[in-house]
């Protein structure tokens, strides 16, 4: 049988409507059949190409055509020019009882291939990168499906639960949650409220997550994703753990670094050569930083006045006042009143207002109790009951008052030799000294003479505008002396000797008797080779004085041991350069 047009009829109007292009050619080459598709394919109108030679439109598809027809083999997937455009075709021989009578080709424009190719390989390629940004993030991504089952999970979210990106995908959060992987769901409670949430998740593990959902809707406003968020707060916390304790490391060194600073500023107040001196620095700066009870001890002059305030401005009160009560030189009828205050009218010649003690004045501070061994007896057991529990009660009142200061007491007295003798009281003595410190005296660390010559030459020569120096006679002389009013006597003479002197030179000559005289022994012995009344009574005199202070503490109690008023021995004390701490 053979192909014509009229036979090709009843499967036209079928083919018309096919989307691929559709050519059928008889044995002879002529088209009997070309479709709507073919002619928009290959541009050419109908009465263009049917019943014309396929050779005349492509002598390569005519020769094609006859190499099927001739082998009955059909051609799959071949790619042909076809006027301006390139197609795929499928062609095949039609058979009638055996015979070949034709050719079918059913062809695809190839540039729709290509465009799909590159659509998908466009999208391949977003899928990948959004994999890789996916997979780079820090934080945990989860993202599931209105249903709540996980579509797609990240490697830092799974990390948390123990289990692999993959064992979680296709699981619904509900399951998870059941199983204890995490305490709550995010996603189920997006889907539940339809909007965003945040809040801390606990996991299995014990770490903890900051977790934020967000919900993805579709354009008729159903959730069709959910998206989540996860930071791992076990990391945040982990380096907010090692900041805090960088910053409190930060903080101690700096503390430290301006700790040491203080000390060497405070040092540098400090004339002191000697090792005695040196180690008793180091304990003053060693207690500053707490707040026990110190107990100073030596002899009038020594300096533990400069080492009550060394203390106070090392320590964490040095914002706080420094209140300095000289308790043998207050009455002993007052004593109290001025220590602890007194409410108005408590006593005849009180005032009106009452008044502060000194305890309620240095609240806050520091209070030195210098002279502490000449606080009578009553006063020592108020004083026992503030050591203990930091309360006071003015005269005149019966209403407790809490103060917080830190107590430092000064004395050039035995104590020990007092309690002994039931003067002072022995739990007091032992609350006092909690931290004793001696400062010797200046007789006993004569390294320190020469540097505090120089350093109160110079701090005189200033304030009273000399320029006086030392010949080395007078410093030999003045270093072998033994100063028993210690670093005050030194200091006074030193400026004495500014201020009398003739000349720029302080020679050995400008020096007081008692100080050109031979260091040894007594008063009496050092004058042995000076056969001169008043420079023996002088000295004399003057090593009286020095035993009854030592011995008695009180200026007032020495007075009375030598027999002389208060005034007369506080002229001779000026005289000489001396004075009770």
């Amino acid at each position: 049988m053979n192909l014509s047009f009229d036979k090709m009829a009843p499967l036209r109007q079928l083919l018309e409507s096919a989307h691929n292009g559709v050519v059928v050619v008889d044995r002879q080459g002529f088209v009997v059949l070309y479709n709507q598709a073919a002619r928009t394919i290959a541009n050419f109108a109908h009465h263009e190409i049917l019943g014309r030679h396929i050779g005349d439109v492509s002598q390569e598809a005519w020769a094609e055509m006859k190499q099927i027809m001739n082998t009955g083999l059909p051609h799959i997937g071949r790619k042909v020019k076809l006027g301006e455009s390139t197609i795929i075709a499928n062609r095949t021989p039609i058979q009638d009882q055996g015979n070949i009578v034709g050719v079918l080709s059913i062809f695809q424009d190839f540039s729709e291939y290509e465009n799909l190719a590159d659509q998908l390989a466009a999208y391949k390629e977003v899928s990948e990168q959004l994999d890789v940004i996916i997979e780079s993030s820090h934080d945990g991504l989860w993202i599931s499906d209105a249903s709540g089952e996980v579509i797609k999970v990240n490697a830092a979210s799974a990390k948390g639960t123990g289990l692999k990106p993959g064992e979680l995908v296709g699981r619904n959060v509900e399951e998870l949650v059941e199983e204890g992987l995490f305490d709550r769901s995010a996603t189920l409670e997006v889907l539940a409220s339809r909007a965003p949430v945040t809040f801390v998740q606990n996991q299995r593990d014990g770490g903890q997550c900051l977790v934020t959902g967000t919900p993805v809707f579709k354009e008729s406003g159903e959730v069709r994703l959910v998206v989540i968020n996860a930071r791992d707060l076990t990391e945040l916390n982990r380096l907010q753990a090692e900041l805090e304790e960088s910053r409190l490391l930060t903080q101690q060194y700096r503390s430290e670094l301006s700790l040491v600073h203080l000390h060497q500023d405070l040092a540098s107040q400090v004339v002191m050569r000697s090792p005695v001196m040196m180690r008793a620095f180091d304990t003053a700066m060693r207690v500053a930083q707490v707040d026990s009870s110190v107990l100073l001890a030596g002899e009038s002059g020594v300096g533990k006045g400069l080492f009550a305030r060394l203390i106070h401005e090392a320590s964490p009160r040095k914002e706080g006042p420094l209140v300095r009560v000289d308790c043998g030189g207050i009455p002993a009828n007052l004593i109290e009143a001025e220590l602890f205050g007194y409410e108005r009218g408590a006593f005849t010649g009180a005032l009106e207002s009452g008044k502060l003690g000194y305890f309620e004045l240095a609240q806050g501070g520091t209070l030195l109790l210098d002279e502490v061994g000449e606080l009578p007896m009553s006063v020592q057991a108020k004083l026992l009951r503030f050591l203990e529990d930091n309360e006071v009660v003015r005269v005149g009142s019966t209403t407790p008052r809490r103060i917080d200061v830190r107590i430092i007491a000064a004395t050039n007295r035995e104590l020990d030799r007092m309690v002994a003798e039931h003067q002072f009281r022995q739990d007091l003595y032992f609350r006092l000294k909690v931290v004793p410190l001696n400062l010797s005296p200046l007789r006993e660390r004569r390294e320190d003479v020469p540097p505090l010559l120089h350093h109160f030459l110079e701090q005189f020569n200033e304030k009273c505008g000399a320029d006086k120096i030392l010949s080395p006679a007078a410093l030999d002389a003045l270093c072998r002396y033994t100063y028993p009013g210690n670093v005050r006597e030194l200091a006074n003479l030193v400026e004495q000797l500014v201020v009398l002197s003739p000349g720029p030179r302080i020679d050995r000559e400008d020096l007081p008797p008692s100080v050109r005289a031979p260091e040894a022994g007594s008063g009496a012995e050092r004058l042995h080779d000076e056969l001169n009344l008043n420079l023996a009574v002088e000295a004399v005199e003057k090593e009286m004085i020095h035993k009854a202070l030592r011995a008695y503490g009180s200026q007032r109690k020495a007075a009375a041991r030598l027999g002389i008023n208060h005034s007369t021995l506080s002229r001779k004390m000026s005289r000489y350069g001396m004075g009770v701490e």
